[in-house]
Parts: C-alpha cells; structure tokens; sequence
C-alpha cells in the first residue's frame, strides 16, 4: 500500500510537471503576429573575399511585385534601421525609434511591404573604401541578381521598381535608365542579362554629378566618391542616359534643398521629358533634403501611388 501511494504521487508529479513543460513551450512557439517575413542577409555577390548582402522585406499578402531599395546615404550603405527585432520576430521600427536612430524617413519601405509590395534591401560597398566605379557595379549585379530569382520570393521579374533618395536616389536613376551597360568581368549567364525595371520612384536624387559638384567644391569636391575624371562624371551622370525607352520615372525633390540643390531634379524632369519618358515631377514645397515627418509620409504615398499604376498586374 505503501509504494502503491508512492508511485501514484511521483506519477502525478510527472504528469502535472510534463503538462506545465507542455504549456511553457506553447506559450513560448506561439507565433507572433506580423505584417512581413524579414529574410535577411541573402548574398548577392562577392568583392575583395567579402560577401555583398541584401535583406528581403517578404509581405504577409504579397502581390508579386517587387521594388528594389539601395541602403544608400552619401554612397555609404548603413546598416538597416527601419525595423527591430522584438520576442524574436522583425518588426517596423516607429517613428520614434527611426529618429532617435537618424534614419530617413522617406526611405522606410513600410507602407510598399503593408501594400504588398516585396522590398528588396540592396548593401553596396561603401566610399570611401569603394570607388563610384564599384559602388555601381554592386548595384548592377544586385539589380540582375533579383531578377533571376524573383520567382524564389513570388515576384513576377517584370513588375520590379526601384526606388531611392538621395545618393540611393540617383543609384536607382542611373541602373534604372541603364539597364544595357554591362557588368564587368561576368561570368554567370545570368550576369549578362540586362538589369531592366519596370518603373523608378526618387526623391532628391543627384542626376548631374558634374554639376552638382562645380556648384559646391567647398563640400562636395571632398568626397572621396566625387573625385573623379569630366568622362567619369558623365558616365555615372543619369541625366545622360535618358532614352525613349526608359521606364515610367517619378522624381520628387524639395524646393530647398541645400545638400542635392533642386535643380538637379529639374534637369532629370526635363531630359526624360525632352526624350519621351513618360515621366512626372513633383516639388515639395518648403522641403529640404532632410523632409520631416509628414513631408516623408507624403513622398512615399507618392512614391507607392506610382508603384500601383506602373507594377500592378
């Protein structure tokens, strides 16, 4: 009798302590509840033995278009601050938490992922290490390598865009109007490939480099990246490479803007005009290169309002 009870309390004890072991590990895999799957670090290519990574921002109800956005600040790629990790999950940081981190707004891909919209986050090497020439090049080769794999991540490789601001703004015009130079060096198939898009969204991009650096030597002229040849400033120029067959370009930028003057958008505006691109521009009233808040949600609502008119099905 005496062991009967026994074993009857170390049974349940068992069984009470494997139901709280059961319930903790419910609790602890329950999912957490989101808007995207953050894929990151998926490698797009290699320089110097080092990998060249891009994150995949996956929509929990995609519409198999993809816009392309190149972490790019002064020709430098910063590491991603548009979204934190929490209970072991990613998710869009606030506002707040984007301005304490310095983060410009107008670049978070957000609103695009909540729309549907796959956002792919390009990393290039960054200047002073790396030369234009290379910078480039790196955006070249990820702009092709997402094509050849959009399928992998439910993205039809007709319906991409690029999207940018700033030196990520004036990546996308230059790859976007492009699409035909070749990478150097290619050795797969599917680096021959043109790097066609279906449609570009920028804001404050640089579009003359020439120009822009002649007007202001005191700043610009010091940049490692901005050191260059007159032919080099014409060939990583987009204002040169416009062309009748250029995809449908929104370019945005503000009227005071200090840092990449306004003009620079005007001439883009006017080349794809001039050529036939089917083409808008939008200037942003009172707006410098650093937009705040509520002009930066209205730059991406712009910039989305293009996406759905020029990537949908």
């Amino acid at each position: 009798m005496k062991y009967t009870f026994i074993i009857s309390i170390l049974i349940l004890i068992t069984t009470v302590g494997c139901d709280r072991n059961k319930s903790e590990r419910a609790i602890v895999e329950e999912p957490v509840s989101s808007d995207f799957e953050l894929i990151k670090d998926v490698i797009y290519g290699h320089e110097f033995g080092m990998a060249m990574t891009l994150d995949v921002y996956v929509p929990s109800k995609p519409n198999g278009a993809g816009v392309i956005l190149t972490n790019s600040a002064g020709w430098r790629s910063p590491i991603d601050k548009f979204t934190v990790i929490e209970d072991g999950q990613y998710r869009f940081a606030t506002d707040q938490e984007m301005t304490a981190s310095e983060t410009w707004h107008i670049l978070n891909p957000k609103q695009l992922v909540l729309n549907g919209y796959t956002v792919f986050e390009v990393r290039h090497g960054s200047q002073p290490k790396f030369l234009m020439s290379e910078i480039v090049s790196h955006v070249r080769r990820a702009v092709r390598f997402i094509k050849h794999n959009s399928s992998d991540y439910g993205v039809d490789k007709t319906r991409i865009g690029l999207w940018g601001g700033s030196a990520s703004g004036h990546l996308s015009l230059l790859i976007g109007l492009s699409p035909e130079v070749p990478l150097s060096e290619a050795k797969l198939n599917w680096e021959n490939n043109q790097a066609d898009i279906a449609a570009i969204a920028v804001f404050a991009a640089p579009s003359d480099l020439g120009k822009m650096v002649l007007d202001d030597q005191k700043t610009l002229g010091k940049l490692a990246v901005l050191q260059m040849s007159t032919e080099q400033y014409q060939e990583f120029s987009p204002v040169n490479y416009a062309s009748k067959n250029d995809p449908p370009t929104l370019i945005m930028h503000g009227n005071t803007d200090a840092t990449v003057p306004f003009v620079q958008g005007e001439l883009m505006y006017s080349k794809l005009q001039e050529e036939g691109v089917l083409s808008n521009f939008i200037e942003f009233e009172k707006t410098s290169h650093y937009p705040t808040l509520e002009q930066a949600s209205k730059g991406v609502e712009e910039a989305l309002a293009w996406f759905d008119k020029h990537l949908g099905n």
